[in-house]
């Protein structure tokens, strides 16, 4: 099993621990865990008599889930199993977010905020449809709340967030009929319709139109990224990695690619 790669470091919010992308959920050596943890929780403070650090708990793209508490041992563990692991006051004891329910937590990353007394823990929120093992542990669709929401305030209100989770929803049960799954099956016309889209969207002119054409061409564009397993988060990855570069390509367009989509667009008129 390949072994997460934990980079701890000194951002300038505060302290972070952080997991590459797509790595097993393997444990870090558990010696080297413990040291991580005990280092994290010097960085933080807490005014609370019960010792406890107040924890929003993320989800893979930021969008907060709950508030939780955590203590120096639930950190620990948190790390040394790379899930979401917190203290439950009411048990007095450690809490292994879905241990009873199945909803597991795959830790992404822990930080603090400026003042060091409020903790974040990015998770994948597994536990719903959606989630294939080809897809890994790159898609969280599953619920955080006990009431069986994806959040403790209710169910997302749209976004990119939740269009991606229903996509793969629908990628593993399309109801009859479904424009989505016909996508899925149909790779050409899904390129065709990535090609038609793009144009729409280059020839829109007032603002209206230019952000529903835009819609339009993420839409398809999402199809095709679950298509292949790829997710939101692996292409905010790529994008910062490409922010960290020094030397950059001219960015010219490419004569051939155009040939091509003209070529394809012509034999739809």
């Amino acid at each position: 099993m390949a072994h997460p790669f934990a980079d701890p470091s000194c951002a300038p919010q505060g302290a972070a621990v952080s997991f590459a992308d797509g790595l097993s959920a393997s444990a870090i050596v558990p010696a080297l865990a413990e040291a991580m943890g005990k280092c994290f929780v010097q960085c933080c403070r807490t005014d609370r008599p019960d010792g406890l650090y107040t924890t929003v708990v993320c989800d893979e793209m930021g969008v907060a889930l709950g508030l939780v508490y955590s203590s120096e041992e639930s950190i620990v563990s948190s790390l040394v199993e790379r899930r979401g692991i917190y203290y439950s006051r009411s048990r007095k004891g450690l809490w292994r977010k879905g241990d009873s329910s199945g909803a597991i937590q795959l830790l992404c990353r822990m930080d603090v905020d400026c003042d060091a007394d409020a903790l974040r823990y990015l998770v994948v929120q597994r536990g719903g449809e959606g989630e294939t093992p080809e897809a890994g542990t790159h898609v969280g669709c599953g619920p955080f709340c006990h009431c069986g929401t994806r959040s403790c305030w209710g169910e997302a209100n749209g976004g990119l967030t939740e269009l991606q989770r229903t996509l793969f929803a629908r990628k593993q049960s399309a109801p009859e009929g479904s424009y989505t799954k016909r996508l899925f099956d149909d790779p050409v016309l899904l390129r065709n319709k990535l090609l038609e889209e793009a144009q729409e969207l280059i020839e829109a002119e007032d603002s209206d139109h230019v952000a529903a054409e835009a819609a339009d061409v993420l839409y398809f564009a999402m199809v095709r990224l679950a298509a292949k397993n790829v997710t939101l988060q692996m292409v905010a990855h790529h994008l910062s990695r490409r922010a960290l570069k020094v030397k950059r390509r001219p960015g010219n367009a490419k004569n051939f690619r155009i040939a091509a989509a003209e070529s394809i667009l012509a034999k739809k008129e």
